[in-house]
């Protein structure tokens, strides 16, 4: 009789629990392991910022499924607070220690899966340390910050960093009746993901709901008040009280134990990965925010963690690890960013990382109803697309407005994958009828216009 293969699973959050989910209904003789230090598995940590926030009342909703589920429905074993110390691929082995007990284990394993995720950047600042100084990485973050809010010792607090967490979170302590100052060290906020004038829209919402930001404004140092927690922050030389402090400057690739592994990571500083999401070594897979795919518009090798791309990698990674042919192919980096009442959303490349690329890129940018606009409740929604000059090939969008950015998105993504020409992007038969959209399309409407100004 042969004998089942055995899965090892590092990490079991988003990628590692998807794997392990496709790769027992895949093989159901396989004997699946998942070890995680954290205490939690499988929970949604784009919520996090919702959860301190309120929106999000049962913190039960944030877990996708528990550890006896399972255990009890799918016969995968889950060792929660369990470290993995070192991975041997010569032997096949990882030494794992328990971290409640101390005690250190090695598990053999025939297919490795590495989903070790990512970690939150804290800088070396005095005062990082401070109890009420925190970052929003996990559930136990989210807990701690949640409790404090709920104490009602919070009055004021700062946000270090204007990416997703910062701008999220800012929305959910003005929901608990926080007052908000952002400070962001580069000149705008989301200098990576948005050109300048949809940054500049961001912004300007963001204030006009109350939040005070601060760009090009570095944080040097936290102090503490007569209780020993955070009482303010310096930035600039200037002081600014806080009773929470909230650091959300990014996120690194947790790639060590592969590292020492000799498993080879890529340029991005995240594993290198093929297709099929195996690594250098053979049966080892790697899946989620430590894994490095491709940006399908360069064809360069990206960096891009979202709980969206650690499934759908892991989803892959469990097939093959079963003896599937799945790929994945890369990602556009699309996301999506709820800003108070209005959204951002992106997808490709901006303008900056076009020229980036190689590209010789051009942009419009129209502001256009979000539906007909006889028809009542119509509001705007701002789309800027960006083309190369050359072969007027689609390069990437950007939108802000009231409602329908991930139509508008997703519809830029869907064309980006199939390489949709801008002359037939067009003509593309979306929908249409007045309480949803305008007779055109906002995104067939800026591509004409971009078609004007490349002559076509």
């Amino acid at each position: 009789m042969k004998k089942p293969l055995r899965l090892l699973v590092i990490g079991g959050v988003a990628a590692g629990t998807k794997a392990a989910a496709k790769a027992r209904r895949d093989d159901p003789s396989m004997e699946i392991t998942v070890v995680t230090e954290e205490p939690y598995i499988s929970y949604a940590g784009c919520g996090l910022a919702y959860y301190i926030g309120g929106i999000v009342e049962r913190r039960e909703s944030l877990f996708a499924r528990s550890p006896e589920e399972f255990r009890e429905k799918q016969n995968i074993a889950i060792l929660l607070r369990h470290r993995a110390e070192a991975i041997s691929t010569y032997d096949q082995t990882v030494r794992v220690t328990d971290l409640e007990s101390g005690a250190s284990f090695v598990f053999s394993y025939d297919r490795l899966l590495i989903a070790t995720g990512s970690t939150a950047v804290i800088p070396n600042l005095p005062g990082v340390a401070l109890e009420g100084v925190h970052t929003l990485h996990g559930i136990t973050d989210a807990d701690v910050i949640k409790a404090r809010l709920d104490s009602g010792a919070v009055r004021e607090a700062s946000l270090l960093g204007g990416g997703f967490i910062g701008i999220e979170a800012s929305e959910n302590l003005q929901h608990r009746g926080v007052a908000v100052t952002l400070f962001e060290a580069a000149d705008r906020l989301m200098p990576r993901l948005y050109d300048l004038e949809m940054s500049k829209l961001i912004r300007e919402h963001m204030e006009a709901k109350g939040v005070r930001i601060l760009t090009g404004a570095a944080v040097e140092r936290f102090a503490a008040g007569p209780d020993g927690t955070v009482r303010s922050l310096f930035a600039g030389g200037k002081e600014q009280s806080c009773d929470l402090a909230v650091i959300a400057v990014g996120v690194r690739p947790n790639v060590r134990l592969a590292r020492d592994a000799r498993i080879t990571i890529g340029p991005t500083g995240a594993i290198k990965t093929d297709a099929r999401m195996e690594t250098s070594v053979r049966g080892v897979f790697a899946a989620g925010d430590c894994a490095e795919t491709v940006h399908l518009v360069s064809g360069k090798p990206y960096w891009f963690p979202l709980g969206s791309t650690a499934n759908k990698q892991g989803r892959v990674a469990g097939a093959n690890i079963a003896g599937g042919r799945k790929t994945f192919d890369g990602v556009l980096g699309t996301s999506i960013l709820k800003v108070f009442d209005k959204t951002a959303g992106r997808t490709g490349l901006t303008l900056a990382e076009s020229a980036e690329a190689g590209f010789n890129p051009v942009a419009v940018t129209i502001t256009a109803p979000t539906h007909a606009p006889y028809y009542p409740g119509a509001g705007t929604i701002t789309l800027t697309l960006v083309a190369d000059r050359g072969s007027h090939r689609l390069l990437g969008a950007q939108a802000f407005g009231d409602t329908a950015v991930d139509k508008v998105i997703d519809t830029a993504a869907a064309a980006l994958t199939g390489k949709v020409s801008l002359a037939e992007l067009t003509n593309l038969d979306v929908s249409y009828s007045p309480p949803y959209a305008t007779a055109l399309g906002t995104v067939l409407v800026a591509a004409e216009v971009l078609e004007n100004k490349l002559g076509m």
